[in-house]
């Protein structure tokens, strides 16, 4: 459920589109069996950690976590979607009586209910149902994600906070490694066509087109609400500003433009990120450069298994401090990759969790300058037994990025 409510507010204002079916694939297929067993060893997972912490359901309603779990896609249009996990039975999805007769799916056992609209009549609202299973267990988990509204329309339930889910999602399956291999690979060769066409008087329009082309020929492929293929670059008036939205008429010329494209295929996401120049670079240019560069190369040597996601903005930041660039830097260096472009584990600060093989992140530090533009290279890497393995691939090297 992505419609975030305060506390006294019920009504949301956006008309969002229905949910759909992500994937309908021909029962008895080999795509379906493996569907069928990839989703089955998720929720043992879940469900064996339930045991383990005592708790008799768990109470999930975020969209891509509910998606990690049945590989079914929505929007909610007010109306919540309500996934209940048990330890020990069939899980139980709650759902707006207007979709119950959509929710038909082969491919995993579960059971159903549903509730009238987004308010109504006494014992017919989405809390009433969902109070009606769970009053009587000893203590029901929600995910960290949970909306707030969950829990104060149900006071009789119960509530732990629980953070099962964004952990579990931190680490892949073969299965999720593929999928990630599959967007990363068209990720990178946007950014590679991107290089190839751009040079001094190239507008960001063209830019743009490129994904645009490839995002339609997916679409058609394999059809998703999420799909997003964005590829763009951003002059260097703009790229000191990494958030900024760059005017699609402008034009690439002198100073750092960077390359930035962000991909969501088939459920999974990929980014790959390139600072390069259509001009031959200052000598103030090339010194940014090599120091982002630098601080690249720490932090992947720092990229395995045994060391913990702060040591890296650790490191990346004290050289940085070493080189007086503490004040150009805007973010953290790097973050997990999944169903999301942005998701756990953060490599930053205040994550002391451990990194572990098998967890996908984005490496990008990078430095900003006003009036000058930003340095950043992005890659999509896994985390292996020994160390990391990129899943993008692009130039790197200053001599490739000069594209006169």
């Amino acid at each position: 459920m992505r419609v975030v409510l305060k506390v006294n507010q019920l009504y949301h204002d956006v008309e969002i589109q229905k949910y759909i079916i992500f994937n309908k694939l021909s029962k008895g297929s080999i795509a379906m069996q493996t569907l069928e067993k990839e989703l089955k060893e998720r929720l043992t997972i879940l469900q064996d950690n339930l045991k383990q912490a005592e708790l008799d359901a768990y109470v999930i309603t975020n969209q891509e976590d509910i998606w990690y779990f049945t590989n079914i896609n929505y929007k909610p249009e007010q109306r919540p979607f309500i996934f209940v996990v048990y330890p020990d039975k069939k899980p139980l999805f709650i759902v707006p009586q207007l979709e119950a007769d959509h929710f038909n799916v082969s491919y995993f056992d579960y059971e159903m209910d549903n509730y009238f609209d987004v308010t109504s009549k006494s014992g017919q609202n989405w809390y009433d149902v969902l109070t009606r299973y769970l009053t009587s267990s000893a203590k029901v988990g929600i995910e960290s994600n949970g909306e707030l509204l969950i829990t104060r329309f149900t006071p009789e339930i119960n509530w732990e906070t629980g953070f099962f889910i964004q952990n579990q999602r931190m680490i892949k399956s073969d299965y999720e490694l593929e999928k990630l291999q599959y967007v990363s690979d068209i990720c990178s060769n946007v950014v590679q066509q991107t290089l190839k066409i751009s040079h001094a008087g190239t507008k960001v329009m063209d830019t743009y087109a490129i994904a645009m082309k490839v995002g339609a020929e997916e679409l058609a492929k394999h059809f998703s609400l999420e799909n997003r293929t964005i590829n763009a670059v951003w002059p260097a008036k703009y790229s000191f500003m990494p958030h900024s939205i760059p005017d699609v008429n402008s034009t690439l010329g002198a100073g750092p433009n960077i390359d930035i494209a962000l991909f969501n295929l088939q459920g999974y996401a990929a980014e790959c990120e390139r600072t390069f120049f259509v001009e031959n670079p200052t000598d103030e240019e090339r010194k940014h450069f090599e120091q982002m560069m630098t601080a690249r190369k720490l932090f992947l040597e720092n990229l395995k298994p045994g060391n913990k996601a702060s040591d890296i903005e650790r490191i990346v930041d004290s050289y940085f401090e070493k080189e007086g660039l503490s004040n150009r830097i805007l973010h953290r260096p790097g973050h997990g990759i999944g169903l999301n472009n942005h998701e756990w584990p953060t490599l930053s600060f205040g994550n002391d969790a451990v990194l572990q093989e098998n967890m996908v992140v984005s490496v990008e530090p990078a430095i900003y300058f006003e009036n000058q533009g930003g340095y950043r290279h992005s890659d999509t890497a896994l985390i292996t037994k020994d160390g990391y393995q990129l899943m993008t691939q692009a130039p790197t090297k200053l001599e490739d990025l000069i594209l006169k």
